[in-house]
């Protein structure tokens, strides 16, 4: 199992963003206060995160809350949503203009909505 540091590292390399980076777009983005070196201290597992904060480094990665933790062995990267969850969903909205993003915000939601059943 991968700890919550090395992950949250990982992730942010691999989209090349800087601990300072990171802070900023994270803060502005979620109106929070996350510091550089809180960022740095959760990298280097000198502290563990909240709930709260866990869920939006996971939001910001597209990724669930359970990957960011390492709670999922087998994953090894945030998992794309299916087309087929998107045909279903759209065929429940036919006739809206639902934009990717719209549809991202829709799988976010519902994915906020059964977070606490498994």
């Amino acid at each position: 199992m991968h700890s919550f540091g090395a992950i949250l590292k990982n992730l942010r390399t691999s989209r090349k963003l800087s601990i300072d980076q990171l802070a900023k777009q994270i803060n502005e983005k979620y109106q929070t206060k996350i510091s550089k070196s809180m960022i740095s201290r959760y990298e280097n597992n000198l502290s563990e995160p909240k709930m709260d904060i866990v869920r939006v480094f996971a939001d910001f990665f597209d990724a669930s809350p359970e990957y960011i933790m390492g709670i999922n062995q087998a994953d090894t990267e945030p998992k794309e949503k299916t087309s087929k969850a998107i045909e279903t969903i759209a065929a429940h909205l036919e006739g809206k203009d639902i934009t990717d993003e719209k549809m991202k915000d829709v799988l976010k939601y519902i994915d906020f909505i059964f977070q606490d059943e498994d």
